[in-house]
């Protein structure tokens, strides 16, 4: 895959590009790894959807996974993905929240869910990381319009979290962010399409082996 366009909340572009160009290049770096054809594993049974549709968890896994090495996570042996994600803890020390990477005080959000979710990254979490002097910028990474129909219902979009942060403005709790809409190279669609054409003619055999996902199909999108 690959970054399709980017869009500056509160300077965040110019800001990042100047001062954690290593960081945005990591971010970049994952992004460009990720095979669509790879992350094509969600069963989808939507009848206005094809029937496999990009997974935002698959999708989520290959950038950090990518990045863990890179120093964005904190390592955990004893962990089903091995790493663990950076938290803090409230006041009262049961609730947390969590980012999906931090490095060099560049808070990193890789967004697949609704749209309510990349606005509570960016707008409230974000800033809260902030506070805590763990971050002083953030990047957001989503997908364009054009990965939309390929997605479960629900999924978000790179415009629609621009739209709304162009209505809404700046605000002095806002920390200069950076938002990556993603999407798939151009060579990598008939790649998409072929794999679905074999799902067609045989779901269990991909199943089985491990290209398409066995769990619950429909699944809505989450906060991943």
């Amino acid at each position: 895959m690959h970054v399709k366009e980017v869009h500056g909340h509160k300077n965040g572009q110019k800001y990042i590009e100047e001062n954690h160009a290593a960081e945005l290049e990591d971010v970049v770096a994952a992004i460009s790894q990720v095979s669509a054809v790879a992350v094509l594993t969600k069963r989808s049974d939507e009848k206005t959807k094809p029937d496999l549709l990009f997974s935002p968890e698959a999708l989520n896994d290959s950038i950090k996974t990518f990045l863990h090495p890179r120093g964005w996570t904190e390592p955990a042996p004893n962990s089903k993905k091995g790493f663990r994600e950076p938290r803090i803890y409230l006041a009262n020390g049961r609730e947390f929240r969590e980012m999906d990477g931090i490095k060099n005080k560049v808070g990193l959000e890789i967004q697949f869910g609704k749209y309510a979710f990349m606005g509570y990254d960016i707008f409230s979490k974000m800033p809260i990381f902030g506070k805590q002097g763990l971050i002083v910028c953030g990047i957001e990474v989503v997908v364009t319009q054009a990965m939309i129909p390929n997605m479960s219902t629900g999924v978000s979009s790179f415009s629609q979290i621009v739209m709304d942060m162009r209505a809404r403005g700046e605000a002095d709790l806002d920390l200069p962010t950076l938002v990556i809409g993603i999407e798939c190279n151009k060579g990598e669609w008939g790649a998409v399409q072929k794999k679905r054409d074999r799902y067609r003619r045989d779901p269990k055999a991909m199943i089985e082996s491990g290209e398409v996902s066995a769990g619950r199909q429909g699944a809505k999108p989450g906060p991943k």
